[in-house]
């Protein structure tokens, strides 16, 4: 097992230079977990910090929000603000900001593979030794 702890610690990193409470940290990524599974990551961002998701990065995206609120800003969709305790989905293939709200944002992020490339796995099956 692998337990990862979310802090300021040598594993978080800047996001951007000048915003020294920006800060990024992965906690899991596609080797620690099934292959469906991209990336978990925890962000602190300050109030008004904006992050771009590309319809290009090949992945869904659900943002779980802990302390704070962010905006999820698509181009010609009204979506509204999540806050402390919810969770926003950003579907394949689109364009987005995610946008910090007036008192920042604590959130984790779990990247996952779309279901058009998941259906082509080989099927799971888990097991354990006898």
């Amino acid at each position: 097992m692998i337990v990862t702890s979310a802090g300021t610690g040598a594993t978080s990193r800047l996001i951007a230079p000048g915003h020294e409470d920006a800060r990024w940290q992965s906690l899991a990524r596609r080797a620690m977990l099934h292959s469906e599974c991209e990336a978990v990551e925890h962000w602190r961002l300050p109030a008004g910090y904006p992050l771009q998701v590309s319809a290009d990065h090949g992945v869904e995206e659900a943002l779980i929000v802990l302390e704070g609120s962010i905006s999820v800003d698509v181009p010609g969709e009204a979506v509204p603000e999540a806050r402390a305790g919810q969770c926003a989905l950003v579907p394949h293939g689109v364009e987005a900001t995610i946008r910090a709200g007036a008192d920042g944002a604590v959130l984790v992020s779990v990247r996952a593979l779309p279901s058009e490339i998941t259906r082509a796995l080989p099927p799971r099956r888990p097991g354990l030794p006898a």
